[in-house]
């Protein structure tokens, strides 16, 4: 008797350790990659020369390496178009994911800018992913003020690389209100796509922006 109970209770913890191994494993990557592109964010920020006005566009060059190999543009800019996806012509669909790749990484320069980090901790998920491909990364940020931040990655996993879909800082869905902004713009555009991508452009490269309209 006392063997067959140990024989049940056997399999169920060998069930149960077969499902939930992929998935550990797969918020394992996705920490890891997340980890590792804090601690080379957080390293260029205690290089106070960037912190200059002056050396803003070296900051962003900088930032824009740093995430050549973590975020997936492709991805996100498309989301972030909406409707208007299907509307844009190849050409508008590459030229707007490069301005917002310009708009994410002036974002986040302006953000180390004024934004000083003292330590970082990476929060282990309270429920595993349905999906292995896609995690959720928490990491709960203070501020040398003692100040506490809530940043949410959202990871998804394609051609055997981590890449970073998506970002919550404190509530506030980055993508989403990316889409909103877009979403406007073109409404004021009336639909009109180059348009919409035009002036946008406009508010976050004027330089570049202009000589596109040249």
């Amino acid at each position: 008797m006392l063997r067959q109970v140990l024989v049940k209770v056997f399999s169920i913890f060998a069930f149960l350790l077969a499902f939930s191994a992929p998935a550990t494993a797969s918020w394992d990557e996705a920490r890891q990659v997340v980890g590792d592109a804090s601690d080379r964010m957080f390293k260029l920020m205690e290089d106070e020369s960037l912190r200059d006005e002056a050396r803003f566009e070296v900051l962003t060059s900088e930032i824009d390496m740093l995430m050549d190999t973590v975020v997936d543009f492709p991805y996100i800019s498309k989301l972030v178009m909406g409707k208007y996806y299907r509307k844009a012509s190849a050409d508008d669909r590459t030229t707007f994911e490069n301005v917002f790749r310009t708009t994410l990484m002036k974002t986040y320069a302006k953000a180390i800018v004024s934004f000083n980090i003292d330590t970082y901790e990476i929060i282990a998920p309270k429920k595993r992913s349905p999906k292995p491909d896609k995690q959720i990364v928490t990491v709960e940020v203070t501020s040398d003020a003692n100040k506490k931040y809530t940043v949410v990655y959202y990871m998804r996993k394609k051609a055997g690389e981590w890449r970073l879909v998506n970002v919550v800082l404190d509530g506030v869905n980055l993508r989403l209100t990316f889409k909103n902004q877009f979403a406007d713009i073109a409404q004021k555009q009336r639909g009109n796509v180059s348009k919409a991508i035009s002036s946008w452009q406009a508010q976050v490269d004027p330089d570049k922006a202009g000589s596109n309209n040249g």
